[in-house]
């Protein structure tokens, strides 16, 4: 009888544990918006790690205090008070918040005295 040859069951259970763990990794990295990869080679290596949005940053002079800019940074749209390349002035809405909705007023029938017929009714029909 011929044996067949190929990966054992154990040695595809270690295969795909390892793709899982790289996939969870590449997921974590993504929702916490840091490249766990890039961070984990510059340990290995012994270099700093790279701070994120520094290949974006250019040595211009601070922007004045209450401004906001309408920028695109790394292919999301961003209101930010630092000044950016292509950068258009964004005027803010004042606005006065949420407002309580305001109680009815109460009926003018209601809050009048009653006529002399009105309590003889009322009288009448207790």
């Amino acid at each position: 009888m011929k044996r067949q040859s190929g990966f054992g069951l154990i040695q595809v259970a270690i295969i795909m544990a390892s793709l899982a763990a790289v996939a969870m990794a590449f997921l974590m990295s993504a929702r916490h918006e840091r490249n766990f990869f890039a961070e984990g080679l510059a340990r290995l290596t012994g270099k700093p790690a790279a701070a994120p949005g520094s290949a974006n940053t250019s040595a211009a002079p601070p922007a004045p205090a209450g401004v906001l800019r309408k920028c695109v940074i790394d292919g999301k749209t961003v209101l930010s008070d630092v000044d950016c390349k292509d950068g258009k002035v964004v005027k803010p809405i004042a606005t006065r918040g949420i407002e309580a909705p305001k109680p009815p007023k109460p009926d003018p029938a209601e809050s009048a005295p009653q006529s002399a017929t009105d309590k003889m009714i009322e009288k009448a029909t207790r």
